[in-house]
């Protein structure tokens, strides 16, 4: 779960970013992480969904040896301010 924990810092820092709520997380873990691990967590923008403010995300972390540990998809939303910079008729 301390992988998962790198996944909310690199929204909250990155993509999407300040001002998202975290709305869910679906998480496969895929290899055990050990104690003097190197992780890298990964954040991919799936879909935008500007009416509801909504952005799904796909979720990763890797390994020093760049194996895949974890996988998963998230939701957040978007500030207002945020939303409006992609358009009414984005997709």
């Amino acid at each position: 779960m301390l992988s998962a924990g790198l996944l909310s810092a690199a929204m909250a820092n990155g993509v999407p970013g300040p001002g998202a709520v975290y709305l869910s997380q679906a998480l496969s873990f895929k290899r055990p992480v050990r104690l003097d691990d190197v992780i890298t967590a990964e954040v991919e923008v799936l879909e935008i969904k500007p009416r509801t403010r909504r952005v799904r995300l796909a979720t990763r972390c890797r390994n020093q040896a760049d194996e895949l540990v974890l996988d998963g998809e998230a939701m957040v939303m978007l500030p207002a301010a945020a939303a409006s910079d992609h358009g009414p008729d984005a997709a």
